[in-house]
């Protein structure tokens, strides 16, 4: 469904959902370490498992809209607007939060820290990469066995093998395992995939919609991941006397199926919206990108005054603390994008 602007409704709404997704994440990955084990702790597993498909998602929007081969979009438009934005924000906002540090030097100490910039913003490097690979991309979408084929080849060797040797490698024998993963590895085949095999499949769930059918078995295959990821992590983590990510890690068949499973949910389904709200969501959706730019640093500031996600019980705390961060997040990037040039390269 789109809005009379048109804006594709379900991806705004689905983006809006994805940001405040990965807020939550966040909030629930604190003390997610230390926390072990505890009522607590079980309590942000779930969370954790619930939203843990945010950032695939946020994958799967971008292939859904930059690989339609309907769509026009020349190269000096999407590496002169769309990258190079994501360039500068990157740069601008790992300046920002390493502020100290950084005028501290000394010189190369400063320019690592500037390169690296915080730990969510691997994301950001992740899109550089995808974005600069969007022309061969479209290429593959335009026949859909080529696609289809690629989407497998993708999840085959970028999720299900290596995790695979993942688990092999915490109960098998440890010299066959690390024979098997070293001949794997030497073949790079993984590294041709990776991420893009997300942003291919948003293109593909997209484009060519499930039957009813099928969005059954996804939508079932999704809540049997959700479990999935709670009870493996519980389990797995009592097993080892340590937390373990094992089970929710992005590469992985559970998180590859609840991933899908949301995607189709929310692309599927007639969202009928006031134009009062659609014009809210599309707001919103705009500022989703900055939203996840600054996120962390409010989260920051927020601990650094005392106050995370532990500060009240977590079963209804995590929930007031996601929408809180993405309230005053939200305000932030608003008030920014007021500005022309930080509204065209800072969000």
């Amino acid at each position: 469904m789109a809005s009379s602007s048109g804006r594709v409704i379900s991806l705004d709404l689905l983006r809006v959902v994805a940001a405040l997704a990965v807020i939550m994440l966040h909030a629930s990955a604190q003390h997610f370490v230390d926390g072990f084990p505890s009522a607590e702790w079980n309590v942000r597993v779930v969370y954790h498992a619930a939203v843990r498909w945010c950032v695939p998602v946020f994958l799967m929007i971008s292939g859904a809209l930059f690989l339609d081969p309907s769509r026009r979009l020349s190269l000096r438009h999407l590496y002169g607007k769309n990258l190079l934005r994501i360039v500068v924000a990157f740069f601008v906002w790992s300046y920002v939060y390493s502020f100290d540090k950084i005028n501290a030097g000394p010189a190369s100490k400063s320019l690592i820290l500037l390169l690296t910039g915080p730990s969510h913003f691997w994301y950001i490097k992740m899109l550089v990469g995808l974005y600069i690979a969007v022309p061969l991309l479209r290429a593959i979408t335009v026949d859909k066995t080529t696609e289809r084929y690629f989407i497998v080849i993708a999840l085959v060797t970028a999720i299900i093998i290596p995790s695979a040797l993942a688990i092999a490698k915490q109960h098998g024998s440890p010299v066959v395992v690390k024979m098997l993963d070293k001949f794997y590895h030497s073949l790079y085949i993984d590294i041709a995939a990776g991420y893009s095999g997300y942003f291919v499949l948003g293109h593909f769930l997209y484009a060519y919609r499930p039957t009813q059918r099928q969005r059954r078995v996804f939508y079932a295959l999704g809540i049997a991941a959700f479990v999935a990821m709670i009870c493996g992590t519980y389990f797995y983590s009592r097993f080892t006397g340590k937390a373990s990510n094992l089970m929710i890690n992005y590469l992985t068949p559970t998180v590859l199926a609840e991933s899908i499973a949301v995607f189709v949910l929310m692309t599927s389904h007639q969202w009928h919206l006031s134009a009062g709200w659609q014009r809210l969501v599309a707001q919103a959706s705009r500022l989703s990108f900055g939203i996840y730019l600054v996120h962390v640093l409010v989260i920051r500031y927020s601990v650094s005054h005392g106050i995370d996600s532990s500060w009240l019980p977590a079963v209804y705390f995590i929930p007031l603390y996601t929408l809180g961060i993405f309230a005053v997040s939200c305000v932030m990037i608003w008030l920014l994008s007021k500005i022309p040039l930080a509204n065209r390269y800072l969000m």
